[in-house]
């Protein structure tokens, strides 16, 4: 069932700047112990009392909920800048390149933090926060597709924004199990390295956009 709010939202900039500071301070902690992080380590990042956390905050899952949405629009913000990057890119092949190896990188750079996310999606129980969450990465999806449609007279499939959402769902799936399970089958099946692996996922990734069906 959908919950109700379950903090509070500052209304003067000083509560807001604290508001900040405590969800970044929150995200440090989950890049550094993932879901084990606890309340009194995330206020002494934050410099401020747990007392103070629990006046804005219901318990630890709302603030959970609060920092992983800010994490999920501050990516939406990023890929926006490195997706006009990659559209400096000539070329299909190389616009997907550039698009997979910034993905990548990013699950590289935050696995703790991104299996935590997955891992709190999966466990929480609240709708409206799930929802969110799912749209936010649903827009990430899309502003990456809406990146590559301008190549869509090099796409053979009979619906390029189809296809190209298909293309890198696979791709993310990919991504994720290699970048952040290491026990996954990418990691016995077929034990690639990151530059063959990224290599791999633009020669499929490619491949299946110019397939004519």
């Amino acid at each position: 069932m959908s919950k109700a709010r379950t903090h509070r939202e500052p209304k003067q900039q000083r509560s807001r700047d604290t508001l900040q500071r405590l969800l970044a301070a929150t995200v440090m902690v989950l890049e550094e112990q993932g879901l084990d992080a606890t309340v009194p380590r995330i206020a002494k990042a934050a410099k401020v009392a747990p007392a103070s956390i629990y006046r804005r905050f219901v318990d630890k899952d709302a603030l959970l909920r609060a920092a992983f949405l800010e994490v999920l629009r501050q990516s939406n913000a990023m890929n926006q800048d490195t997706l006009a990057k990659a559209m400096q890119c000539q070329t299909l092949e190389e616009t997907v390149a550039r698009v997979i190896s910034a993905l990548f990188e990013q699950y590289r750079r935050h696995p703790r933090l991104l299996k935590a996310l997955t891992r709190f999606m999966e466990s929480d129980t609240d709708e409206v926060f799930g929802r969110n969450a799912r749209l936010h990465i649903a827009e990430n999806f899309n502003l990456i597709v809406d990146a590559l449609l301008p190549f869509r007279a090099g796409i053979h499939h009979p619906l390029p924004r189809q296809a190209l959402q298909f293309a890198l769902l696979w791709a993310g799936s990919a991504m994720e199990a290699y970048a952040l399970d290491s026990a996954s089958l990418w990691h016995t099946v077929l034990p690639l390295s990151e530059k063959e692996f990224k290599a791999e996922l633009t020669r499929g990734f490619v491949a299946y956009l110019r397939h004519s069906g």
